[in-house]
C-alpha cells in the first residue's frame, strides 16, 4: 500500500509522540518496519532547510615584517604586523608628534 507524503510525515510525527516503539507503532499502523525506517532517512533529510549558497568566511590577514629607516637615523623593525595595522600605527605615531 503506498501513502501520500502528507500521510508518511504525519507517521513520522506520531511515532515518537505515541509512546510506541517503532516495531509496535508499526504493527498497530500496518507498516513495515523496514519501510518506516526508510521514510524517517528520506523525509527527515528533506526536512532540513537547505543551504542557501553563502557560508560566513573570516578572511586571513597576511602579517608581514617590516622595517622603517627614519630620517633622524631610527630604525624601527615592526613584526607580525598586517599592511592596516602598520598603517594604523604610523598614523596614531603621527598623532601623537604633531
Amino acid at each position: 500500500m503506498r501513502h501520500a507524503p502528507a500521510a508518511i510525515r504525519q507517521f513520522l510525527t506520531d511515532q515518537p509522540m505515541s509512546g510506541l516503539t517503532v516495531a509496535d507503532f508499526c504493527a498497530d499502523h500496518d507498516l513495515k518496519v523496514p519501510t518506516f525506517y526508510s521514510w524517517k532517512r528520506k523525509y527527515r533529510a528533506s526536512d532540513e532547510e537547505p543551504l542557501s549558497g553563502f557560508c560566513e568566511i573570516t578572511p586571513h590577514q597576511a602579517t608581514t615584517d617590516r622595517v622603517l629607516q627614519l630620517p633622524s637615523g631610527l630604525r624601527v623593525e615592526l613584526k607580525g604586523l598586517s599592511n592596516s595595522e602598520i598603517a594604523d600605527l604610523i598614523l596614531e605615531i603621527d598623532r601623537a608628534h604633531a
